[in-house]
């Protein structure tokens, strides 16, 4: 019975992941302050092309490149060295495509670089500076809220594993099974 359920995943996720293998682009090198060629597969012009923080790949993006119409282009990074990315395509049919994440690398050159460029941060603990007090300033902590940051320990950043029940999931899995 599970040997039946498994196989059946298996063949379905082979299946899909064949349908969409032959839209791809490619994980290239990015150096701060150099062109670098980005290249993918054909599927349906045009391509939209973005930029996003690998740490972030639904919020906004770095850099938009706009439609393309070929099967590449070439970026000038425009991104501070240390700054992880991800680049996103989507074709006219809106399938998807992903690159690996990529680390700029470091350059003497940051004449491409403006007051405006995305700097990488680490941590999750904002401090500010309290200015209504006449005084003395006084520094608060303020840590991330919301069902987003949830998982987040407070004190490293790093995301919490939290024990869940997988009853439900079994359960399904089992009735899967049954049928199969």
């Amino acid at each position: 019975m599970f040997t039946t359920l498994f196989s059946a995943t298996l063949f379905v996720a082979l299946a899909v992941q064949g349908a969409f293998a032959d839209f791809t682009i490619d994980t290239p090198s990015f150096v701060q302050c150099t062109d670098a060629q980005i290249t993918w597969t054909q599927s349906v012009a045009p391509y939209n092309l973005l930029i996003v923080p690998a740490d972030d790949v639904c919020g906004d993006a770095l850099a938009d490149l706009g439609d393309q119409t070929g099967l590449s282009t070439t970026y000038t990074v425009a991104l501070a060295s240390g700054t992880q990315v991800v680049l996103s395509l989507e074709d006219a049919d809106g399938n998807e495509a992903w690159s690996g994440t990529v680390t700029v690398a470091s350059s003497s050159d940051s004449s491409c670089l403006t007051a405006s460029t995305p700097t990488t941060y680490s941590g999750t603990t904002l401090s500010l500076a309290n200015t209504a007090a006449a005084a003395s300033p006084t520094t608060s902590t303020f840590s991330p809220a919301g069902a987003a940051n949830a998982g987040l320990d407070p004190t490293s950043g790093a995301m919490s594993i939290r024990p869940f029940s997988a009853l439900p999931t079994i359960g399904f899995l089992a009735f899967v099974a049954f049928i199969l």
